[in-house]
């Protein structure tokens, strides 16, 4: 679960790693009975416009808007893949049918996914960064209460991993984001609670990434259009780059 990357370039891509997470953990040493614990499962990415753990986190107000509001210049607000057999992009609202049952008066979405009857999944891997870039890299007690949130609302029996999001193209983004990667993974190690942190922005993946017009949607004139969401070959990167830790991550949070 996470924001617009995976709408935009990311969701099938996850949906690819995780589908099929022994074979691509292998190669960092995991062995297949490593991830039993997952057993017979589906595997799905849902990615909602503008939003991080604030928005999850909110029972009320237009935090709690930007997943459940009708967005009115698409009429949906959300991407989501592996979703009831479509492994391709379908762009659904939150809160509509079944599958996507996040909004109910009075709770939270973190609330609602987990209420009983509703999502009870194997394993929950979130993924956010730049919406909250400024807010995590400027304020540490908001940074704090995000997780404290986050860490009460999501089961003690659900095991998670907090991953943070692709690098983007421009350096002075990456810049403010980076900052923000320091103080979420800074709240979430000192929370004491059970997600397991992978730090997705490295030196590693900001050169692979960063600056590379080819990995993001261009204009006629070559020029890059969109900084901000990285296209699928980008994604891929990114995983290669952290595979190990995030690898790590999903059998420490499993076994614990």
């Amino acid at each position: 679960m996470g924001d617009s990357q995976i709408s935009f370039g990311a969701g099938a891509v996850y949906l690819d790693f995780f589908e099929d997470l022994p074979r691509h953990c292998a190669a960092a040493g995991h062995q297949s009975s490593q991830f039993s614990p997952l057993g017979q499962r589906e595997t799905a990415a849902i990615g909602v416009r503008s939003t991080s753990l604030a928005s999850w986190t909110a029972n009320d107000g237009a935090a709690k808007g930007t997943i459940c509001d009708v967005d009115e210049k698409f009429g949906v607000n959300a991407g989501a893949y592996g979703i009831q057999g479509n492994d391709n992009r379908a762009f659904i609202q939150i809160g509509r049918g079944d599958d996507y049952q996040f909004c109910k008066p009075n709770q939270t979405p973190f609330e609602a996914a987990f209420a009983p009857g509703n999502y009870d999944p194997k394993l929950l891997v979130l993924t956010f960064l730049g919406n909250s870039a400024g807010r995590w890299a400027n304020n540490p007690t908001a940074t704090a209460q995000d997780v404290q949130r986050t860490i009460s609302q999501i089961p003690s029996d659900v095991p998670c991993v907090f991953l943070t999001s692709v690098p983007v193209f421009l350096e002075e983004t990456n810049d403010e984001r980076m900052r923000a990667q320091t103080a979420i993974v800074n709240a979430f190690e000192q929370s004491g609670g059970h997600c397991e942190v992978v730090s997705g922005f490295t030196a590693g993946t900001r050169a692979a990434i960063e600056g590379q017009p080819q990995f993001f949607r261009q204009n006629d004139a070559g020029e890059v259009s969109d900084p901000h969401h990285p296209r699928p070959a980008a994604t891929r990167l990114f995983l290669d780059e952290i595979t190990p830790a995030l690898c790590e991550a999903v059998v420490t949070a499993i076994e614990n």
